[in-house]
């Protein structure tokens, strides 16, 4: 996937997410940080959310998109998509040595 298609790929289940919770939709950019930005997202819903992303690319169990691998900063769009790019990267490069 190129950097757009995950970039509107994240912008889509976000306000997906934010219309299923009954939350006004607001614009969102990669400057935008989920937790802490949109109305009723925490981090109950950021497990949501990467279940939704997990829907189109496969993702770890143990991946948690919407905070630091630490788990103690909330991430913006521009991070998350930098994040799913890492890992459509490693994805691929697994495919392309026969291991997908």
């Amino acid at each position: 996937m190129t950097k757009k298609q995950i970039y509107n790929l994240v912008v889509e289940k976000l306000r997906s997410i934010q219309e299923m919770c009954g939350k006004k939709i607001v614009d969102i950019n990669e400057d935008t940080v989920p937790i802490g930005q949109l109305a009723g997202f925490d981090s109950l819903t950021g497990i949501e959310f990467t279940t939704e992303i997990d829907a189109d690319i496969p993702l770890d169990k143990s991946v948690r998109l919407c905070v630091s691998v630490d788990g103690k900063k909330p991430l913006s769009v521009r991070q998350i998509v930098k994040r799913l790019m890492d890992i459509c990267g490693d994805s691929q490069q697994g495919e392309e040595n026969g291991e997908g």
